[in-house]
């Protein structure tokens, strides 16, 4: 199944929607318990995924995108040594 040609436009709109998503989502979930969040994210996420599908081939192209975004950003992401031993 080949990628759909997305109009410029559509992915600004897509960004700004975007980080209007990821504001909410932080002040949300800035005082909850994190594998509480992870696990109603992932949920969120899926179902709104399934959701917009009618055929299987659609569930497997968001699963791949979604697959590739989060590889993509966990590569991105630059993690620091913590600054001193937890344990100390």
């Amino acid at each position: 199944m080949k990628s759909p040609h997305i109009p410029h436009d559509d992915l600004q709109d897509v960004m700004e929607m975007t980080q209007k998503l990821e504001n909410y989502i932080c002040n949300v979930l800035k005082d909850t318990d994190r594998q509480l969040a992870m696990s109603a994210l992932m949920s969120a996420s899926i179902n709104c995924m399934l959701g917009q599908c009618t055929k299987v081939e659609e569930v497997m192209l968001y699963r791949n995108l979604f697959i590739e975004i989060l590889d993509s950003t966990i590569r991105s992401i630059q993690i620091k040594p913590p600054e001193k031993p937890p344990f100390s």
